[in-house]
């Protein structure tokens, strides 16, 4: 949340109680300092609220239209009434952390500004022992009040974020089967499990949606771990898959090998549709390599290729090493607020009818983990066409029910339809997106 944001969010809920209940409008504005506010429009709003508040024991409407500076910020006041109304109570019950927020990011500006002016006066000749002295003094005050103490969240903040959040963040990939699960998209802040043995096409259902979801929101960035796959390898799944979108010529693995033409055209179609906005991660695999991609790049998905390839210092043995790795991903999307794509190995024996906790290699904090589990349960052959049938059985669902999905699989093309719709209907439906 940046300062402009927390700071009509602290206004918004102030004008929320300004009329409830006054009493604890008058305590709510006392939680921030009039210079804490970063621009003179926030300013004004603040001063005419409380101008209003001190007049009036029960102050209304009018009192606050008649404020000396209520005409120099009467938009932004109507904008913040707007925004409150269309929420009623968001605002005003998470009005202490906004201020606390607003509060901290002053501080910080003290603090920065002081050491600005500690520099200045050590590179002015002119300047005296006594001046560099008084500045460096300034810095160590302004340093001692920043609140380097979290404040405390309450179920108040939660139910704030509840009623402003008028359905479950996701991001949406494109390819309705799987988006039908996560209420739209990818979950948001959860694990999105693809388990299967080798050869089913784990990878390339993942980067499916990826491509689908970078295709469908022109502002979002990917992280995509590498796990064992070279680059080249990625390069040449993901131009096979994006030839079929839109009007061009379709590209199979096969064209990509040789690196025809028609290969290098998509190619570089997929390089300028999708440009810097998948950052690779290359093993060996870490988390804190991993966290630093998803920070750097601001992503909101991360794709694990796969989960029993990344690292964990200090575990003491391989199935506390994957237990330790899941919970760290698990923080990583809560923190971040990232779909977490978490491509899986199975464990050995494991079929359709396995039950979640039996699923996942080598541990199963992964099944429990999930927000979602699909388990890839393929036809053992290919059809005349070169396609397989794949059952993508949902082993859990946290936000719908458990519906499995049955896919067709194009190796060729390392692409999946949803078996019950043609594969030029759904090819169509991707080029209108």
């Amino acid at each position: 949340m940046n300062d402009n944001q927390a700071e009509h969010d602290y206004l918004a809920g102030l004008l929320e109680l300004f009329s409830d209940d006054p009493d604890r409008a008058r305590v709510v504005s006392g939680l921030v300092p009039r210079d804490s506010f970063s621009g003179d429009t926030a300013r004004d709003v603040y001063d005419s609220v409380c101008g209003a508040l001190a007049a009036e024991q029960k102050p209304t409407m009018s009192d606050l239209v008649a404020q000396p500076r209520y005409m120099a910020c009467k938009d932004l006041i109507v904008d913040l009434i707007f925004r409150s109304r269309s929420c009623r109570f968001g605002y005003s019950l998470g009005v202490d952390r906004y201020g606390w927020q607003i509060r901290s990011a002053w501080k910080r500006r003290l603090v920065a500004d002081a050491a600005s002016d500690l520099q200045a006066a050590v590179n002015d000749p002119e300047a005296s022992s006594a001046d560099i002295v008084a500045a460096t003094k300034a810095v160590q005050d302004a340093a001692s009040n920043v609140e380097n103490a979290e404040r405390m969240d309450t179920l108040m903040d939660a139910v704030d974020e509840w009623s402003r959040m008028t359905e479950t963040p996701v991001v949406s990939t494109g390819f309705s089967p799987v988006d039908r699960l996560g209420g739209g998209g990818l979950p948001v802040g959860g694990l999105f499990v693809v388990a299967a043995p080798p050869s089913v096409g784990k990878s390339a259902l993942a980067l499916q949606l990826v491509l689908g979801a970078l295709e469908f929101d022109q502002g979002l960035n990917v992280v995509w771990c590498l796990g064992e796959m070279r680059k080249e390898a990625l390069a040449r799944r993901a131009i096979c898959h994006w030839s079929t979108r839109g009007t061009m010529h379709k590209v199979t693995m096969s064209s990509a090998d040789q690196r025809t033409d028609l290969a290098r055209g998509a190619g570089y179609n997929l390089a300028a549709a999708v440009g810097d906005r998948l950052s690779l991660v290359n093993p060996p695999l870490t988390i804190q390599k991993i966290e630093q991609a998803v920070i750097e790049k601001k992503a909101r998905v991360v794709v694990i290729d796969y989960v029993q390839l990344v690292e964990l210092d200090g575990a003491h043995d391989r199935r506390a090493e994957i237990d330790g790795i899941v919970k760290r991903l698990r923080r990583l999307s809560l923190e971040h607020e990232v779909a977490t794509v978490c491509v899986s190995n199975i464990a050995k024996g494991v079929s359709g009818d396995t039950r979640i906790g039996a699923i996942g290699k080598e541990s199963s904090e992964l099944d429990f983990a999930a927000d979602i589990l699909l388990l890839g349960v393929p036809d053992q052959d290919e059809d005349q066409n070169g396609l397989r049938h794949v059952r993508w059985a949902c082993k859990k669902n946290r936000h719908g029910p458990c519906e499995d999905i049955v896919t067709t699989f194009d190796g060729r093309l390392q692409t999946f339809t949803d078996a019950q719709t043609s594969r030029d209907a759904a090819f169509d439906d991707w080029g209108a997106m």
